[in-house]
């Protein structure tokens, strides 16, 4: 090859790299807690409680496959992640009992991380609540979706 094809060649790949370079930064952004564009369902997610909030505050996981849920609770006091059966939502906490429960990770004291696992089966939308005292009507909710 002589100098001055190679030199193109060179640059030609230089090109393509550059190219490259900003649409690999444009995948998925998965922080663990579900995805960024809330498109793709996740096996794993990463759920960090804080005081009034979830982070992220939606998750999609794919139905009949079993979650793993890492919980940390990063607030200054006690939080946990129910999820509420399906069909039901709360707007307020006084209208919660622990009928409207269809699994949990229970109080967890502050500085505190757990993982557990759960399957769900069915698919659809899904309320989670910290349903501490307080913690719904502070706006401590966020949605699960079972795809």
């Amino acid at each position: 090859m002589n100098g001055r094809l190679a030199t193109k060649t060179m640059w030609g790949v230089v090109g393509v790299l550059l190219l490259a370079l900003p649409l690999s930064a444009c995948g998925d952004d998965d922080d663990g807690g579900g995805t960024s564009d809330n498109t793709t369902p996740q096996t794993s997610l990463t759920v960090e409680a804080k005081d009034y909030s979830f982070s992220p505050a939606n998750w999609k996981v794919p139905a009949g496959q079993e979650i793993s849920i890492e919980f940390t609770n990063s607030g200054s006091i006690e939080h946990e992640w129910a999820v509420i059966n399906l069909g039901m939502a709360l707007t307020s906490g006084d209208d919660f009992t622990e009928d409207h429960v269809l699994w949990e990770i229970e109080k967890q004291p502050a500085g505190t991380t757990v993982t557990e696992t759960f399957t769900w089966d069915t698919p659809g939308t899904y309320q989670i609540v910290c349903a501490l005292d307080g913690h719904v009507n502070a706006g401590m909710a966020a949605i699960l979706t079972v795809s």
